[in-house]
């Protein structure tokens, strides 16, 4: 029996993988970066295992190194690594949608927070977490932005409640950060964001954030998040009663352009 036994690490098995699928080809990892479509730097992270890959780039290993699948496989398993349990599931929903409804309370929603707004909220939620966990969980976060950044993104349709614009999470300096990123976000074509105004109560948003994920060719999943937990809505029935309740809140809120204004106004005040 085999004691002490270190648990396998998905984030070094891809990287040992790729470092043995260079090697065997010899190249070095300048040979194999623009291969990849990355940095040098990120060839080495990868293979060190202190970077997480992306999908699109664990594919782009497959083709590359004509493997049949190995590295799409163990990227699902450094998906699961990333994130909690009870998270990684949607993560991994999240980044095959071709459009994506989400309405949030309570903050900035995660694929548009800056590092420092992200490093607040999670500082505030978890005060006796180690830094470097914090820090992990917030270049997963910014890495996981690459979805709506990505060539051909998703629609990303975000309605975020107005108290979220001035709960200022880090203090001013981060907030009036965070306010610019959001600005810059709603200028990109495929993200729309609406605010829900303090005045508008009629709404059956109050029962907490909500998100709706659509695939082309796939039913749509709902997804609800709470405090450390987090469920997956997929029965036909629930998920359209989900979509039900997102869209009264969309259709109560700001319309985009008026919106846009309500940000810049928040930017100028912090």
């Amino acid at each position: 029996m085999i004691m002490n036994q270190e648990p396998v690490n998905p984030l070094r098995t891809f990287g040992d993988e790729l470092r043995a699928h260079r090697v065997k080809a010899g190249w070095s990892q300048a040979e194999l970066a623009p291969k990849l479509i990355i940095s040098a730097s990120l060839a080495s992270a990868l293979e060190n295992g202190t970077r997480a890959p992306k999908r699109d780039l664990a594919e782009l290993c497959d083709e590359v190194f004509e493997t049949t699948g190995t590295f799409a496989r163990l990227w699902r398993l450094t998906v699961q690594q990333a994130w909690p349990s009870w998270f990684a599931q949607y993560a991994q929903l999240e980044e095959q949608a071709t459009r994506i409804h989400k309405w949030e309370l309570r903050y900035v929603p995660g694929l548009l927070q800056t590092a420092e707004y992200a490093r607040a909220v999670m500082r505030a939620g978890r005060p006796r977490e180690a830094a470097d966990v914090i820090e992990e969980d917030v270049r997963a976060r910014i890495d996981r932005q690459e979805i709506i950044t990505r060539d051909n993104p998703p629609l990303a349709w975000f309605v975020i409640d107005e108290s979220v614009l001035y709960r200022a999470y880090g203090g001013k300096d981060v907030m009036r950060e965070q306010i610019k990123r959001l600005a810059a976000f709603a200028d990109l074509p495929s993200v729309i964001i609406q605010i829900l105004p303090f005045s508008i109560t009629d709404h059956p948003g109050a029962d907490g954030p909500l998100t709706i994920l659509e695939f082309d060719g796939s039913p749509s999943v709902g997804y609800a998040e709470g405090r450390g937990s987090g469920r997956l809505i997929e029965t036909p029935a629930d998920v359209a009663e989900a979509m039900e309740c997102y869209d009264l809140v969309r259709a109560a809120a700001l319309p985009r352009s008026t919106t846009l204004e309500m940000i810049k106004r928040a930017e100028d005040n912090e």
